[in-house]
């Protein structure tokens, strides 16, 4: 049983060691590769998020990025001309994404660090991103407080974290996995939700995974002085088996009250 912050820290490099965030098949040591994890990202998975965060108006502006996985959004920030630095607890994710930045011939200041004990100084950054991540830290208040120190006064925090009210949890995750398959009763509540994960089993890797509606959402950001919340990410196997009874036309409808991430920008 995982009961301590450490095991649970351990928990999550265990699983993104094992297998790093947006991994594909192919050849590691090519651009070819991240340039297929990019395309992948923004086309398949989530073609919604580059006109979401509009990663090309952040020129001249100092980014910190919180998980920066294999570096893709990061490298987005820093094609558009941002300053742009990263922490990620994972050892695979810190040489990937070294490798990334490396191959494109852009650059950026990436560290083996944990969001809830940030090394760097307050009143740095213009913006801080996290996308996904920080739902897997027993930390999450506390690295949203490092967050807030560490923003210049003015500065924005932009943060997704998964949605608890969302058709994926609720249909897919809830009801199908967990109650018609059997998965909750065989790897108990937390198990279930690690397999979220892809690589998780829910025994041996078992990362930490927390979902949050907007009213907690805004309790955790109240250090801020201005928090907008977005709901973004649907698509019809959300909904599991009953997908083919959603028309395609109400996907776009439903997703900003049903989709899988909850997001906040935050004002300090």
């Amino acid at each position: 049983m995982i009961e301590s912050n450490t095991d649970w820290k351990k928990s999550a490099r265990d699983q993104w060691n094992k297998t790093p965030c947006g991994e594909i098949e192919g050849n590691k040591e090519t651009i070819d590769y991240f340039l297929e994890v990019e395309n992948n990202r923004y086309n398949d998975y989530a073609p919604w998020m580059k006109d979401f965060f509009r990663f090309s108006d952040y020129k001249n502006k100092k980014v910190l990025e919180i998980g920066y996985g294999q570096g893709t959004d990061l490298c987005q920030f820093a094609m558009s001309g941002a300053e742009c630095y990263g922490i990620d607890i994972a050892q695979k994710h810190f040489e990937l994404a070294t490798k990334n930045f490396k191959l494109r011939g852009i650059k950026a200041e990436l560290f083996l660090e944990d969001a809830s004990n940030l090394h760097f100084e307050s009143n740095t950054f213009d913006t801080v991103y996290s996308f996904g991540v920080l739902h897997h830290t027993p930390d999450t208040i506390r690295c949203l407080s490092e967050a807030h120190r560490v923003l210049k006064p003015g500065g924005e925090l932009v943060v997704a974290l998964y949605h608890r009210r969302s058709a994926y949890y609720l249909f897919t995750i809830l009801l199908f996995r967990g109650l018609l398959k059997g998965d909750r009763k065989r790897l108990g509540y937390d198990g279930l939700l690690s397999t979220i994960e892809k690589g998780a089993d829910g025994i041996i890797i078992k990362p930490l995974v927390k979902l949050y509606n907007e009213r907690e959402l805004r309790i955790m950001l109240g250090d801020f002085s201005k928090v907008s919340i977005y709901i973004r990410h649907l698509d019809k196997s959300h909904f599991s088996i009953f997908r083919k009874l959603i028309p395609s036309f109400q996907i776009k409808m439903l997703e900003k009250k049903l989709g899988w991430y909850i997001i906040a920008r935050a004002v300090k």
